[in-house]
């Protein structure tokens, strides 16, 4: 999936340049043909005040103005690595209707605590991501023991089959799940782990959402200032991976975190404009629903 999105973000931006190219040429003859008109009684003009050129001229100028708009569906529309998105979701989405699971006993690293059961049996790749759909399904209903239950399978069975990119993504589930339930502690945990398996594999997307759940944290903990400078670094990342998805997540962050209700209501609408240009009309509703 990255190579294609990345093979496709490429393809986007030479479309950008050549789109550019022709805009330069279409105008360097538009004013040939200007300069043409006025001095058609020269010979050497003639050839430019012709038909025949200013219809070559709009030809480039349209053919800049193609290039653009699929260099924009390419840059806007592409396929992403779908990200465990912000952490505070939308109602329905991960409601904690349910009590969540007992909290590691103190002392205890509950990024780490899977580790130390010696030899794991070997696991197939289904079964972790079984485990991982499982924790997906049982968070949208609802069921947040039984979410957290399957994203620490899932972490676990990844790490075992050493798949560091998916047991990253298991660890943000388990640290928005924490985060649910405002165990922050745990919470920065898994998002600080996730972090860095995430750039560690150089995955900036999924570095910069786990970026957004530590937001979240520091923002709980009362360092608003922090969390807003972490919501900075992860926007920064969003825009040079071109992550319109990602700018939706970091603006309803802001807006969740915001104090002024008129700036929040911006960043709702914002958020919403953002869902819609990535697909995502459910999102887009939620942040309306919160802008009003």
């Amino acid at each position: 999936m990255f190579e294609a999105a990345e093979t496709l973000r490429h393809a986007a931006w030479l479309a950008v340049a050549g789109g550019l190219a022709l805009l330069a040429l279409g105008c360097l003859h538009l004013l040939l043909v200007y300069t043409g008109l006025l001095a058609r009684r020269e010979s050497g003009w003639r050839h430019w005040a012709g038909r025949r050129s200013f219809t070559a001229a709009l030809v480039l100028l349209l053919g800049a103005a193609l290039m653009q708009v699929v260099a924009h569906r390419g840059l806007a529309g592409r396929p992403e690595p779908a990200p465990t998105v912000v952490a505070a979701l939308p109602a329905g989405e991960d409601g904690a209707a349910e009590a969540p699971a007992g909290k590691p006993a103190p002392g205890q690293d509950p990024v780490a605590e899977s580790r130390t059961e010696g030899a794991r049996p070997a696991v197939s790749a289904a079964a972790a991501e079984a485990a991982f759909d499982e924790a997906l399904a049982a968070r949208r209903a609802g069921r947040a023991a039984e979410a957290e239950g399957a994203y620490r399978r899932a972490r676990d069975a990844f790490a075992a089959r050493g798949d560091a990119r998916r047991e990253a993504d298991a660890l943000h589930g388990l640290g928005d799940m924490a985060l649910a339930r405002d165990d922050l502690a745990v919470a920065e945990r898994f998002y600080l782990e996730a972090r860095r398996l995430f750039a560690g594999l150089g995955n900036d997307i999924g570095e910069a959402n786990a970026l957004v759940g530590l937001a979240f944290v520091k923002a709980g903990a009362g360092a608003r200032g922090q969390a807003g400078r972490l919501l900075d670094e992860a926007h920064a990342i969003y825009l040079k991976a071109i992550s319109v998805r990602g700018r939706a997540n970091v603006a309803l962050a802001r807006a969740e975190l915001a104090t002024d209700p008129a700036r929040a209501r911006r960043l709702y609408r914002d958020a919403a404009g953002l869902y819609i240009r990535a697909g995502m009309p459910e999102w887009a509703d939620y942040a309306r629903s919160r802008a009003r």
